[in-house]
């Protein structure tokens, strides 16, 4: 039986399979925007071909199908998602106009939001016409003020209707305390008209804090009805060909859940998730427990850590340019990948690289698709290191005169020549990546040559070794399935179900109060594990509350031991708190005579879909001779220029081959750069370790 993953991103949707020998099979398939569909089905076709099987057969022997989609994010990101309308407290009508005072900078790179006079805030996704202030009122301890006018509320449904939403975000004040206007809310909207997509804020983001609340909820309605139906659409063409086992989509959290449960607002940045997980889970066989995972793509460059073994999540998560509250892991991205189009600044006449991108359409200049401006792909063209002939398997073929062409077009401007301004694009993009790196771990207290280097992405090994030298990282592994390593994190990943309740307590706490809200969140997400059929011993259930200290508005996230709690053990909660504030911020920075406040409890289930693991190959014949394709000249300016370097074929390379720098290795879906002064060793799961001399 297979395990199937798919990612499907701006350029390229990425598959793998996982067999019960722990063998693992890839292929790639270009993405097809707007009608994703078709690309996760020629990606599916191409997978089948390379396990000599048609996708009917494929399909029958799947028992795991793990899909991460970019849909909801880039219905975001475009503008393109559904007419939204809002139901909202009376008074409260313009909170997301409001927003917060950092609201205007939000979501910017750091380059652009240095500059804050420029900027406003953005425009909220709910125009006012489409905003109705419901009349009803709940104060913060939960009690009603104001009961909800049904009447009226009714009226003010239809005047939405009217005009043609598709979707209605309900978001009342306090709802996090008590939500029962929410839900009957809820409810008359299904009565009426069960086809519009409806999101409650209770359910969506049940977090203190009603901009970020209301927010994260707007959101979901808007990217909800075009996520349900892409989700359905796929499902029905999948159940077409043959699959039996349901569809499993990936969440922002790191965990999948199944198509027709999950939240639509949940799949945003999926992809870029799937691949810490899978660094993690490849961390866990090789033994590290601190890594930095790098995702070069067509379009971005991701960042993210594993620290101690688990990923970390965003403290305040953005999405666009809105802050939201929803459990996500914290990657952080620059516009720096493949696709990144260079070009010189008229005014300074210097040369820059992205953010803007080509894309998958018409892509680079070299893709023949009618690309004419020169892109970080183009400039590895010019440089040597992509080979024409052999780019995605030789499954697509590349035209190096277009990407010089593309490149002179700019050294003309720049008075350079074509492979010094190759070589100045390259620099550039890697010193980008290497600043945001910086930004992630030394700005945060990290060193970064603590850490081991994860270097996955299509173009993630052609420039890992360079921009990890720039940090002092000690060792960079390029996984086997680089290329598709998001797709292959998806293959591995868990079922995780979250759930959290607000309840506003200073310390001591009564112990009972304590005890049962943690009682009532596990019996929930025990539920849900039960509804994804994960049996007992598989499951694994986390523990945690959120605190501050008095008068701060930040709240820190504290784990705690599962077990009955008394009243003596409220001065452990106070210490496990006080030692995770300072990990935060320094020794010497609890507060401790402000006086202590739990905010919210909160659980995690985590349930083992499937027990995925890799084979492992014993050493092989350190004779390496065979592996070798073929020579190429390459552009090394340790080497003083081109240089003709060994070109090694990846899937003739065995468990304990060593290749010294300069040199390449070429595979199906990426190619490995390594430079002078690094040497690069062949692990046990084929997995291509770096390390510098």
């Amino acid at each position: 039986m297979f395990v199937i993953g798919v990612d499907t991103g701006g350029t390229f949707t990425d598959i793998v399979a996982i067999d019960d020998r722990g063998v693992l099979t890839t292929a790639k398939a270009l993405s097809t925007p707007p009608d994703f569909a078709r690309g996760v089905m020629n990606a599916v076709n191409r997978l089948a071909e390379e396990l000599g099987l048609d996708s009917s057969e494929l399909f029958g022997q799947t028992s795991v199908f793990a899909f991460g989609t970019t849909v909801a994010t880039n219905a975001i990101l475009t503008g393109a998602g559904s007419r939204t309308g809002l139901l909202i407290t009376k008074g409260a009508g313009d909170t997301l106009n409001i927003a917060r005072g950092m609201s205007q900078w939000a979501g910017l790179p750091d380059v652009e939001a240095k500059h804050q006079a420029a900027h406003r805030k953005p425009e909220p996704i709910v125009p006012n016409r489409l905003l109705r202030e419901v009349i009803e009122r709940t104060d913060w301890k939960g009690a009603v003020v104001v009961p909800l006018n049904k009447e009226r509320l009714r009226e003010q449904i239809e005047e939405l209707v009217a005009q043609e939403v598709e979707g209605i975000a309900v978001c009342f004040l306090w709802s996090v305390r008590n939500n029962s206007h929410e839900w009957e809310t809820v409810r008359l909207l299904e009565e009426l008209h069960p086809d519009i997509y409806t999101s409650a804020s209770s359910e969506v983001s049940p977090a203190l804090g009603e901009y970020e609340r209301f927010s994260t909820t707007v959101l979901d309605a808007y990217v909800g009805p075009v996520t349900r139906r892409f989700l359905a659409s796929l499902e029905e063409q999948l159940r077409g060909r043959g699959l039996k086992s349901d569809l499993l989509v990936m969440k922002a959290d790191g965990g999948t859940t199944f198509s027709a449960d999950v939240l639509p607002f949940a799949t945003i940045d999926s992809g870029p998730a799937g691949g810490v997980v899978g660094a993690r889970f490849m961390g866990q066989a090789l033994g590290y427990k601190d890594i930095l995972t790098t995702d070069v793509g067509g379009t971005t460059f991701d960042v993210s850590l594993v620290k101690d073994g688990a990923v970390m999540y965003s403290r305040d998560p953005v999405v666009g340019h809105w802050n939201v509250a929803y459990p996500m892991i914290d990657v952080n991205s620059i516009g720096a990948g493949g696709g990144s189009i260079a070009w010189v600044d008229p005014v300074t006449n210097g040369l820059h690289v992205g953010p803007q991108s080509a894309g998958a359409s018409p892509g680079p200049a070299c893709y023949g698709f009618g690309g004419v401006e020169p892109t970080v792909t183009d400039a590895n063209v010019v440089l040597g290191y992509l080979n024409p002939d052999y780019f995605v398997g030789g499954r697509m073929a590349l035209y190096p005169e277009r990407a010089l062409e593309a490149v002179e077009r700019v050294a003309s401007h720049l008075g350079m020549g074509a492979t010094d301004t190759a070589a100045g694009i390259y620099e550039i993009v890697n010193g980008h990546m290497a600043d945001l790196i910086r930004r992630m771990t030394v700005e945060r207290g990290y060193d970064p040559r603590d850490f081991t280097l994860f270097a996955f992405g299509g173009a993630g090994p052609v420039h890992a070794a360079k921009y990890g030298l720039d940090l002092g990282v000690q060792e960079i592994v390029v996984p086997s399935a680089a290329s598709v390593y998001s797709a292959m994190g998806l293959a591995t990943s868990d079922h995780v179900y979250t759930r959290s309740l607000f309840d506003y307590n200073a310390l001591p706490m009564d112990a009972d109060r304590f005890n049962a809200n943690f009682h009532s969140l596990e019996a929930a997400v025990n539920a849900d594990l039960d509804r994804a059929g994960i049996s007992l011993d598989n499951r694994t259930l986390s523990y945690e509350v959120e605190m501050r200290y008095g008068l701060q508005y930040h709240v820190v996230r504290v784990p705690l031991p599962r077990r009955e709690y008394t009243a003596a053990d409220m001065d452990f909660v106070a210490e496990q708190f006080d030692r995770v504030y300072e990990q935060y911020y320094g020794e010497g920075s609890a507060f401790t005579r402000a006086g202590r406040f739990i905010f919210s409890f909160r659980v995690e289930g985590i349930g083992k879909a499937t027990k995925v693991s890799f084979s492992r190959r014993p050493s092989g014949d350190v004779d390496i001779s065979g592996a070798v394709k073929g020579t190429r000249e390459a552009y090394f300016k340790e080497a003083g220029g081109y240089v003709p370097v060994n070109i090694y074929a990846y899937d003739q390379l065995d468990t304990g081959h060593v290749m010294t720098g300069p040199t390449i290795v070429e595979a199906p879906h990426t190619t490995v750069v390594v430079p002078p002064g690094h040497t690069a060793r062949v692990d046990e799961y084929l997995n291509i370790v770096i390390r510098q001399e």
